[in-house]
């Protein structure tokens, strides 16, 4: 109500965006009808827009609102003239609800003048990338979801109509609030189930679990039926795959995007842009408001995304209208090109793995799978598939039935010795995440289409060079812990071999020498590396590293002392121009080394940990005070033995959040920081005292300086 009666005398356009069923249309109905916009405003007028909208029918019913529907519009009328005409010199409020695209604004803003009188106008959108291209002076509103205590509120008072809950419905009706998961509609609808129940705590206890999925009827269905219907195809099937994973569950990103790519979900990406494409689509699925954030990285990248239970709940049904089985989703676009079969895509849950054991592996006797073929089952596994760590359960005699299976998931299952023999079959595979004990590429390079391989082992590994050489469809390589063995005869027959289709790969035990330097240089498109540092250098990291102008991410572990006591060290850690992302543990930071990482001149986010090498306990001072971290937006400094920080006001000219933790002798930043203007997080975790001190000052001389508290401190022991 501030934004739409105070601030600029000039037009403003106010936004408002977030998933179906978050209010975003009852909002600004109350906002709009309350009395104090009424009396502020000359003219008031509220258009509901949608996907499918007539520009002059849109006109016409803003016209007559306008105008209280005293001028007659004839069918020859430019009726956008007309309004222009009447709302000139008036303050206005405009409400378009349910804008889809950046055009329906476009279409209709053009009639709204801008003027000095104040007039605003108010949208609501469900993409929040429409709202990031409409003019604007406020910034757009993300509606939030209801906290628990909210979602009572709001229960209480449809339910009981303005009573007090009776104290023996309380606990029951808290329970029920819980269940709507936040999302207001939901929330009124079972209100309204309830409401009409005997009012006896058993009965509301007993069907608590299950009133979300009664409120999930048509109503609510049909709200997230016409976003799924505005989406582009290749989008639908990226979406339906979400709803494989357990309610509520936080999806690693990084993990999704790889296991589209094994589907082929993604259309008219060639294979250099395969990774893009897929952020491109978990982007217009985010902006869309269907998937949600529920983890960012502390560069500001999404790490964890979930499905609210409506959405996953309407996904699940559109499974099954489309005739696919039981928790399956379709194919990849393409399957038509090359194939006559049904493909499907089962995530393999509790209640289908008992039932697995129960028929021993006999898939026709299952009746969930109810189907004759087999040949062209496929699969994801259950994220946290414990189940088959029974003695009972053996995951061997199913594999070796699925053969056309893509992506094969069993991170969470120690395997045994045997599941070498097991995987032969599976030779379609392009995602493959493992927990064994042994392991050797040979044993997978009859797969030819593996695009990434996920390894984790108690045991360091052992890797030959020569076959992975062999494998050129490898993606991303990320293995616990292994190093590369050379043969005598591969210096020869790989050293020109690339594999220009890898993106990441660690993190690897590597010593400095000339075969292994050279190494690097056959992924020439990699974008993220990380490496363990086990022995003095003899040759540089980066030999040339211009040959790596796609690296973004470089992780780095030093865990040798000798290597700082060797003068000239620094020079063998030159990085590649384009880094954005650094992280190093257990490096000295020298000066030269410090003078590396300055250099570039595109990092985003530097993260130290362990500052000093083993061996060596005395603390130092860190002195940067004529170096300049130009692009600096994030600083994380962990367990680093630093007593003494200096630090100029040009040091760090855009870093947005700094983190300190463990760092046990660090008595005080940098008063300079003080003078930051992008400086907006400080976190502290488990320093001493003066260390916080020292943040809470940086935040009050922020305040006397600007008159805004933009600065957040957050200390924890």
């Amino acid at each position: 109500m501030k934004k739409l009666i105070r601030g600029t005398k000039e037009r403003d356009l106010i936004s408002i965006f977030g998933m179906p069923g978050l209010g975003k249309t009852t909002l600004t109905r109350k906002v709009y009808n309350n009395p104090y916009i009424v009396d502020h405003f000359d003219v008031k007028a509220w258009c509901a827009v949608s996907q499918a909208y007539n520009r002059r029918t849109l006109l016409v019913e803003i016209f007559k609102q306008a105008t209280n529907d005293k001028i007659k519009i004839k069918e020859d009328d430019d009726v956008a003239d007309m309004l222009r005409k009447v709302l000139i010199g008036k303050r206005y409020l405009i409400v378009l609800d349910d804008i889809w695209d950046v055009k329906a604004w476009e279409d209709l803003g053009i009639c709204f003048p801008q003027g000095e009188c104040g007039s605003r106008v108010m949208v609501t959108t469900r993409i929040e990338e429409v709202t990031k291209h409409l003019p604007h002076h406020s910034d757009p509103y993300s509606l939030s979801f209801l906290t628990s205590e909210e979602s009572w509120e709001l229960l209480e008072k449809k339910v009981f109509r303005g009573e007090s809950c009776p104290p023996d419905l309380l606990e029951a009706g808290l329970q029920v609030a819980l269940h709507c998961k936040g999302l207001p509609l939901v929330v009124v609808l079972i209100a309204g189930i309830i409401a009409k129940r005997e009012r006896e705590a058993s009965l509301w206890l007993e069907g608590a679990e299950d009133l979300s999925s009664l409120a999930l009827g048509e109503q609510s269905m049909k709200v997230i039926q016409s976003s799924y219907d505005h989406l582009e195809d290749h989008l639908k099937p990226c979406l339906l795959y979400m709803a494989l994973f357990p309610e509520d569950h936080k999806i690693p990103v990084d993990h999704l995007l790889k296991l589209w790519m094994a589907e082929e979900f993604v259309l008219n990406a060639g294979t250099e842009n395969m990774e893009k494409a897929c952020r491109v689509c978990m982007t217009d699925l985010l902006n869309r408001s269907l998937i949600m954030v529920s983890g960012m990285r502390f560069y500001r990248d999404v790490q964890y995304c979930s499905l609210h239970d409506v959405v996953r709940e309407f996904c699940l049904r559109k499974l099954t209208e489309d005739k696919y089985m039981q928790l399956a989703v379709p194919f990849n676009p393409y399957q038509h090109l090359h194939s006559t079969e049904s493909r499907l895509c089962i995530y393999i849950h509790d209640d289908l793995v008992k039932q697995l054991d129960h028929s021993n592996y006999q898939l026709d006797k299952i009746p969930m799978l109810d189907f004759k073929e087999t040949n062209s089952l496929e699969f994801i596994a259950h994220p946290k598939l414990n189940t088959w760590n029974n003695q009972y359960s053996n995951p061997f005699d199913l594999l070796v039935k699925l053969r056309f299976v893509r992506a094969l998931d069993l991170m969470d299952v120690e395997l045994s010795d045997s599941w070498a023999t097991a995987i032969q079959s599976l030779t379609e595979l392009r995602y493959l995440a493992l927990c064994v004990k042994q392991f050797e590429l040979k044993w997978i390079s009859h797969i030819h289409n593996l695009q990434t391989l996920q390894v984790k082992s108690s045991e360091k590994l052992r890797l030959r060079a020569a076959t992975l050489s062999e494998m050129t469809s490898l993606r991303h390589v990320k293995i616990d812990c292994f190093f590369m063995v050379w043969e005598n005869n591969e210096q020869e027959s790989s050293s020109t071999t690339m594999l220009e289709n890898m993106k990441s790969f660690g993190t690897c035990d590597i010593r400095l020498d000339n075969m292994n330097a050279r190494f690097w240089w056959r992924f020439p498109n990699l974008e993220e590396l990380g490496l363990s540092v086990k022995d003095v250098p003899e040759f540089p990291l980066f030999p040339i590293a211009e040959v790596h102008s796609h690296l973004h991410f470089l992780s780095l572990e030093f865990s040798l002392m000798e290597l700082f006591n060797s003068v000239g060290w620094e020079r063998y850690f030159v990085f590649p121009s384009n880094l954005r992302h650094l992280d190093l543990a257990g490096c000295f930071l020298t000066e030269e080394m410090v003078l590396n990482i300055a250099r570039l001149k595109k990092l985003e986010s530097l993260k130290l940990l362990v500052g000093l090498p083993f061996g060596r306990s005395e603390s130092y001072c860190w002195d940067v005070t004529d170096v300049e971290f130009a692009a600096l937006k994030y600083l994380g400094l962990f367990f680093m033995q630093i007593e003494e920080w200096k630090a100029s006001e040009e040091s760090f000219p855009v870093l947005e959040k700094l983190v300190i933790s463990g760092c046990s002798d660090f008595k005080e930043i940098p008063p300079s920081f003080a003078d930051i203007p992008t400086l907006r997080r400080i976190e502290l975790t488990n320093c001493i005292d003066s260390l916080g001190v020292s943040a809470m000052n940086i935040r009050r001389e922020i305040e006397e300086n600007t008159g805004c508290d933009s600065l957040q401190v957050v200390i924890e022991k």
